[in-house]
């Protein structure tokens, strides 16, 4: 009889240590593949109708317009699921790879070469690279990034900039003193969030390592960096240089140092869908998305 127990803890205990492996693959989000495969698509849909849409508005071929649409397209989706590998290895290589899609989406004019004038975010920057120009690399600041580094640095709690992850990411990345980072999407009793990016500053909370993986959570948050990288160089930038252009050389001679990257029509458009659908900020479309290549590090 005594035999007989011990055999039976014997198997307890084995079939316990089996499955702890799969109990600990359980406690982070995992990617929901259907989500997943829905936004590598849309992205490329992004591409070829933004692409379409400025060959109409130019006079452009469309058939070529549509080509490097899809390319543009495909090349965001790379980018995203560079991010979404969750190594700090891939991540600026991944923000990377999302604006040359979005540069080649928007070289639609007829005869230019599809690399010929890529812009790269190093936030507060973005980087021109024309290769054929007399002037082959320039610089521009971003306003907005500006203005939320400003805020954020003369913020009463004073977070300290984590250079590593800042290098890693390709944006400017600050380690909050606080526990839970205030947030209004993430009503009582909800605590805050972990972490959050807003116009190219990312901000993570002291309980990393406590109750959410820091790296896991960095590529979601960099997911988003991405998201606001493909509006701005579709639409943001454009619209900053068209608008700055009707106030003549004045006009110019700001747009060569300044970026007013403003209009983010795609980031309009989440809103606006979320708030018709009665959704909350968890449900909308760049939380789904940035879930789908992310979901990020909570430890439950």
């Amino acid at each position: 009889m005594p035999r007989l127990v011990c055999s039976s803890r014997r198997r307890v205990v084995v079939a316990m240590l089996l499955a702890t492996p799969l109990v600990a693959s359980a406690q982070t989000p995992q990617r929901d593949q259907r989500a997943h495969a829905r936004f590598l698509a849309l992205n490329v849909a992004i591409g070829a109708t933004a692409s379409i849409a400025r060959a109409v508005v130019s006079g452009a071929p469309v058939r070529a317009a549509l080509a490097k649409g899809l390319l543009g397209g495909s090349l965001m989706s790379g980018g995203m699921e560079l991010i979404g590998t969750e190594s700090r290895a891939t991540r600026f290589a991944g923000l990377q790879l999302t604006a040359i899609g979005a540069s080649v989406t928007r070289n639609v004019d007829a005869g230019v070469p599809v690399f010929s004038d890529i812009t790269l975010p190093l936030y507060p920057l973005y980087v021109r690279v024309r290769p054929l120009s007399s002037t082959p690399i320039t610089a521009r600041v971003s306003v907005m990034t500006a203005a939320k580094l400003t805020s954020v640095m003369t913020a009463g709690s004073r977070p300290r900039i984590d250079w590593k992850e800042t290098f890693a990411t390709g944006a400017p990345v600050f380690a909050s003193p606080r526990w839970r980072l205030p947030s209004s999407t993430c009503p009582l009793p909800c605590e805050g969030s972990f972490a959050q990016h807003n116009a190219g500053v990312v901000i993570y909370s002291a309980s990393a390592g406590t109750d959410y993986d820091l790296r896991r959570t960095l590529a979601h948050e960099s997911v988003h960096l991405a998201q606001q990288t493909r509006d701005a160089l579709l639409d943001a930038i454009p619209a900053s240089d068209a608008a700055m252009a009707r106030f003549g050389s004045g006009g110019r001679l700001i747009s060569r140092f300044f970026v007013l990257d403003v209009l983010m029509p795609l980031r309009l458009i989440d809103e606006s869908e979320a708030r018709m659908r009665g959704a909350s900020r968890r449900n909308s479309w760049y939380e789904t998305e940035a879930r789908a290549f992310a979901p990020g590090g909570e430890l439950r």
